[in-house]
């Protein structure tokens, strides 16, 4: 081979291995390139996922690991974003400085830290997501990692701010109280009404998804007062648990005053009430006897509590109810009283000492009015239902029904 057809061998060498396309075993790969420079595909980038327990104090480090598939000749960079489901940003976790990774070329695993803020209230175990995105030189394969916060703590955040209602009144003597500061509920006055309600009532009338239980973790005592919680859990074919507590057979009620001091729980599907009904049902099953519920709030409605008659002949309820709405505030924020003022032939509503609904034995008209009876109290904390609907997204759990006291006055 003269000179010009070797170097006409050489350039034409050149020309195909520009274009990839194997021309000898000198000077030329045998294999196609990739976009990143290496050979074959370019690598893919994968995010695990984290739990872990929060802590009492401090921060603890929630390390995603971020992984490369093969080692790359080049440089791989990866952004990412943090997005909030339940855990709130600076307050539950720390967003860090930077929002980027770099492996560099050879490097086929990176730490990514979001730091957890610890503290030493209960709560539920919440959620963050780290959020893979904008890759260079390589592709992302699992760009998802879930960060879930485990609860570690038993105590619940709250204050004693809030409307407290007098000791004493005026012509009145006071005939029990609960001020519940022991560590179990009084026997005495308390029991237990659980289940979800069947087979008699299932769903107990209302199309309820709870099971109520006589659990620690249901009903529980702390600084003096009682709290009932509604949690999310599979229970006895049901989602949800939490409790109901009666004076039936031990505490009846005939007129008098009931004061009941409480912050109530919030969000959709939940729903709070003190509610009383009759001890003896002289005038034959529900509604004829008649229910008075003193106070009822619908969760997506935290601002707003009613006041409730229940009777007529049935088999539905006719029925008197009226509401009050606070200015500003929800009922989630602090204490307040919610109060019954109960005279033979008329009831009063109270919220803080103010009337806001009165309803006398004329205003039922030609129904019976079976008000003049013994009636026992009821407290619970329901989940979903007809009328507050079912919990959404929006719906954060544990909910608590924190009670006070409960006065009742004659």
């Amino acid at each position: 081979m003269n000179k010009r057809e070797v170097h006409m061998v050489q350039l034409l060498s050149i020309v195909l291995c520009s274009l990839s396309i194997t021309f000898s075993s000198s000077g030329c790969s045998s294999k196609s390139k990739g976009d990143n420079g290496d050979t074959g595909p370019a690598p893919t980038i994968s995010i695990n996922d984290v739990t872990l327990f929060e802590g009492n104090s401090g921060n603890t480090d929630f390390e995603f690991l971020v992984t490369l598939d093969k080692k790359s000749t080049r440089d791989v960079t990866v952004n990412y974003s943090i997005v909030s489901v339940s855990a709130k940003a600076g307050e539950d976790y720390i967003v860090p400085a930077s929002l980027s990774l770099t492996f560099p070329a050879g490097e086929t695993q990176k730490k990514l830290i979001i730091p957890v803020v610890g503290d030493d209230i209960k709560e539920g175990d919440d959620a963050f997501t780290v959020q893979l995105q904008n890759p260079v030189n390589g592709s992302l394969l699992k760009l998802v990692g879930s960060g879930t916060i485990r609860n570690d703590d038993t105590r619940v955040a709250y204050t004693n701010t809030g409307y407290d209602a007098p000791a004493s009144y005026p012509g009145y003597t006071l005939k029990w109280a609960d001020e519940f500061n022991g560590p179990s509920l009084d026997a005495s006055t308390w029991g237990h009404q659980n289940g979800d309600g069947c087979p008699g009532i299932c769903g107990w009338g209302n199309n309820e998804l709870e099971f109520y239980t006589d659990r620690p973790e249901n009903l529980y005592f702390q600084n003096g007062k009682m709290i009932i919680e509604a949690k999310p859990e599979s229970y006895q074919g049901k989602n949800y648990t939490s409790s109901k507590i009666l004076t039936q057979g031990k505490r009846p009620i005939k007129f008098g005053r009931i004061d009941i001091r409480a912050i109530l729980p919030k969000g959709k599907g939940i729903w709070p009430a003190f509610w009383l009904m009759p001890e003896k049902s002289v005038f034959g099953g529900w509604p004829r006897s008649g229910e008075i519920d003193l106070m009822e709030v619908v969760g997506h409605e935290p601002g707003k509590t009613y006041g409730t008659l229940h009777f007529g002949p049935g088999p539905g309820s006719t029925q008197i109810s009226r509401n009050f709405s606070l200015p500003s505030q929800t009922f989630n924020d602090e204490f307040h009283v919610f109060s019954l003022e109960w005279k033979e032939d008329q009831i009063k509503w109270l919220v803080d000492g103010n009337v806001f609904s009165t309803v006398n034995k004329a205003d039922l008209g030609s129904n019976n009015y079976p008000f003049n009876e013994e009636f026992f109290l009821i407290v619970n904390l329901a989940v979903g239902g007809n009328w507050p609907g079912n919990p959404d997204a929006t719906t954060y759990f544990p909910q608590w029904l924190i009670v006070d006291y409960i006065r009742v006055y004659q």
